[in-house]
């Protein structure tokens, strides 16, 4: 017998030797249980959840900034980069948490302007290449091309926007490479699928790093088109500069490249762009930004030139409809102060309550709160002056609605934040003023009364005034 057949007998008779033992003598005692102590919740946010974690290098001094000479048009750029800046610092959930109401607006335009092309039989990963956000992108490339441009395109993909570029935008000439040789037959089977193939086009592979000044001006192009190529390349830097050093006199180049935090699951993006990056990057390229956007949540776009002149291709650019896509904050946007009467002592300790003038009331305690009514807290403002308080050893804000504690905010005093003197402090969920740490919160706008609670040593009091107003 093979020691492999002898190995599992001797497993089962082990098993059977077990099993006989438990049906003679009864199961084993069960071990005794180890008291844990109880998971305690965080009271802050999990890190990254909204503002990404970041780690890198401290702020230099800086270089000067790279502006062209309008006024107005270097104020857009601006704005540009900080939003874009902004996008990258928080979390892509986050993005859409704040900017999903802009980009619902945006991703309509797409919807409403831009045709879905008829995709040739056989074709792959047509859902990815007209989604959302790719629609969204070839939209805005659009809006920068006029009728009669002629476009040199670096990294034509599979066509798309070539095809859309002909067909939305009337281009008079079209010629794009693409380091993926196979791609051009396909890219010219989509573009006769969609009634293309008389148009003006000429599809080669061809590789970016190859690029020459010639090759460009040959096309007699006046729109050069780098979409989501920089960041497949070892050298994205020198990459740029190969294409502003073969940019053509008065031609624009428009390119993207994935924000920052975006896309990470793709295997073939080998480095990142961020804000910081990209200004090198152009500076490095003799580049001027005439346009920065984020677009989709996805993408950082980018028209530039050599030139520091004002940009007409941005000045006469499409974009969205007119229409007003902001989103209200708030339901009620004036706050409203508690009565004095609305102070009164709160149920479970000893404390009076006394009017003063104005609104202030002076509370005293000796291990009670003082309560009064909201109705639904979007923010809290207190005014506490600390009149006797050397016995106080925390202060806790808290929201109730009916007897469901729903959040609160404590405030230990310290040689920092010593409770003496007035001081004026605003609460929110999951926020407040410096001093007060905020606990976990529920449903807000059910809140229908708050105490405030002096904890204090053994015998002693305390003495403060307190008045409040509430953001409903």
């Amino acid at each position: 017998m093979r020691s492999g057949a002898r190995s599992l007998l001797r497993r089962g008779a082990r098993r059977a030797r077990t099993a006989a033992r438990v049906l003679v003598r009864g199961l084993p005692p069960a071990p005794t249980a180890v008291a844990r102590p109880a998971a305690k919740r965080s009271t802050d946010p999990m890190p990254g959840r909204w503002v990404r974690l970041t780690h890198g290098p401290a702020r230099g001094a800086g270089l000067p900034e790279r502006r062209g000479l309008d006024p107005a048009e270097a104020a857009a750029v601006d704005a540009g980069w900080l939003l874009v800046d902004a996008y990258e610092r928080i979390s892509t959930h986050a993005a859409k948490h704040v900017f999903g109401h802009e980009q619902e607006a945006w991703d309509a335009y797409a919807r409403d302007t831009i045709e879905l092309l008829k995709s040739p039989e056989g074709r792959q990963m047509v859902d990815i290449e007209e989604s959302r956000v790719n629609r969204l992108r070839y939209r805005r490339t659009m809006d920068f091309a006029m009728k009669g441009d002629r476009v040199f395109d670096v990294g034509f993909g599979r066509g798309y926007l070539a095809a859309q570029l002909i067909k939305g935008r009337e281009v008079a000439r079209y010629h794009g490479i693409d380091i993926i040789d196979t791609w051009v037959e396909e890219s010219y089977r989509l573009l006769e699928t969609n009634g293309l193939a008389d148009a003006d086009i000429r599809l080669e592979a061809g590789d970016l790093f190859a690029l020459t000044a010639e090759k460009i001006a040959a096309t007699d192009a006046n729109l050069v088109i780098c979409c989501e190529v920089l960041e497949h390349v070892d050298d994205a830097e020198l990459a740029l500069r190969i294409l502003a050093d073969a940019l053509p006199e008065g031609a624009d180049l428009l390119f993207s490249v994935p924000l920052h935090g975006r896309l990470e699951h793709v295997w073939g993006h080998v480095s990142v762009f961020d804000v910081a990056r990209l200004k090198g990057m152009l500076a490095g390229a003799g580049l001027f930004a005439h346009h920065v956007q984020p677009l989709a949540n996805t993408w950082t776009l980018v028209v530039a030139s050599r030139s520091p002149e004002p940009s007409a291709r941005v000045r006469d650019a499409d974009r969205r409809p007119d229409v007003d896509a902001s989103a209200p904050l708030v339901r009620a946007r004036h706050f409203v102060d508690v009565p004095q009467a609305g102070f009164v002592p709160a149920r479970g300790g000893e404390a009076t309550v006394e009017p003063q003038q104005g609104p202030w009331v002076t509370c005293r305690s000796t291990g009670g709160g003082v309560r009064f009514p909201v109705a639904g807290i979007e923010s809290l403002r207190l005014g506490l002056g600390y009149t006797e308080c050397a016995d106080l050893e925390r202060l806790d804000v808290v929201a109730y609605a009916g007897t469901t504690r729903v959040t609160s905010w404590s405030f230990k005093p310290s040689e920092r934040l010593p409770a003496e003197g007035k001081r004026a402090v605003w609460l929110r969920a999951g926020e407040a003023s410096r001093g007060f740490v905020p606990a976990p919160y529920g449903a807000m706008l059910d809140v229908d009364a708050v105490e405030v609670r002096p904890r204090l040593g053994a015998g002693g009091s305390a003495t403060f005034e307190l008045r409040a107003a509430y953001l409903p």
